[in-house]
């Protein structure tokens, strides 16, 4: 089945980037990839004003002159013929357009490209990334760092922590194991036992049902203990050198607290590898 990819874009490099890691992670799937620019929204040309030097000072033109370059770009690429690319130039803000493309267009995944090398994740940052992770609902988003490019790797890992205290839909974690297919990676579940207890049967049977859903996928469970969610992944990824974050947003719940500008302190998530946000689907 064609997947459906969503691209916002404001000419910048790391826009172009999320662009290119989405075009590797694809690389041998049918796509569209949509690419939306919302000239509507502040600095929707980020900082590459020199293409558009010429043009009138309008902005629905300015948008569209640049997605128009940015597609005679993607023109020389010919790494996938069942590759296809639309462009969508939006005359709201950016969580508007995004949301509106998301429920148009079905969606199966928004890439959103990080300046600099890494992907800070907590809505209590008041940025482009922070709204659409925190407003546009149902559709999985991919945080790509500007610095991150996809390279031939014999094996990867996708990190993806869990308390194992509420289920999980099989559809809110498709992004998850398309990605693990995808990249040849496995999906590590980690457990941290912040207060070093026995899991509870309820926790145990949760397990259960993850390891079922992920039963198509390589995958492995661990623990750490005596350390809090947000060093213990960082260890984790660190001393395994794992190669993308997967954390689930649900409306209600610990990780729901990485998405409260009142807990800045407890969560915060600033890694060097792309993060995979999954939402809770209504």
């Amino acid at each position: 089945m064609e997947k459906k990819i969503l691209v916002p874009t404001n000419f910048s490099k790391h826009a172009w980037n999320a662009l290119i890691y989405g075009l590797a992670i694809y690389r041998k799937e049918a796509c569209t990839f949509y690419i939306l620019n919302a000239f509507g929204s502040a600095n929707f040309l980020g900082d590459n004003l020199s293409i558009l030097k010429d043009e009138e000072n309008d902005p629905e033109k300015l948008a569209t002159h640049g997605l128009d370059k940015l597609m005679k770009g993607l023109s020389f690429r010919k790494e996938n013929p069942k590759h296809n690319f639309e462009t969508i130039a939006h005359d709201g803000s950016l969580t508007e357009g995004v949301q509106e493309a998301v429920d148009t267009h079905g969606i199966d995944l928004i890439l959103l490209g990080a300046i600099g090398d890494s992907a800070a994740v907590n809505v209590a940052y008041d940025n482009a990334i922070s709204r659409i992770i925190d407003k546009v609902e149902n559709c999985p988003i991919l945080v790509v760092p500007e610095s991150i490019q996809l390279i031939d790797e014999p094996e990867r890992e996708i990190v993806f922590p869990t308390n194992f205290r509420s289920p999980y839909k099989l559809r809110e974690l498709s992004a998850l194991i398309d990605l693990s297919s995808y990249l040849n990676a496995s999906v590590r579940v980690l457990y941290i036992n912040v207060d070093n207890k026995k899991m509870t049967e309820e926790q145990e049977a949760q397990k259960e049902n993850l390891a079922g859903l992920l039963s198509d996928i390589e995958f492995s469970f661990h623990n750490l203990t005596k350390t809090s969610v947000t060093t213990g992944v960082h260890l984790f990824i660190e001393s395994r050198e794992s190669d993308l974050l997967a954390l689930y947003k649900r409306k209600q719940g610990f990780f729901s607290k990485l998405f409260s500008k009142a807990v800045i302190e407890e969560v915060d998530f600033n890694t060097k590898v792309p993060i995979l946000i999954l939402k809770e689907m209504s």
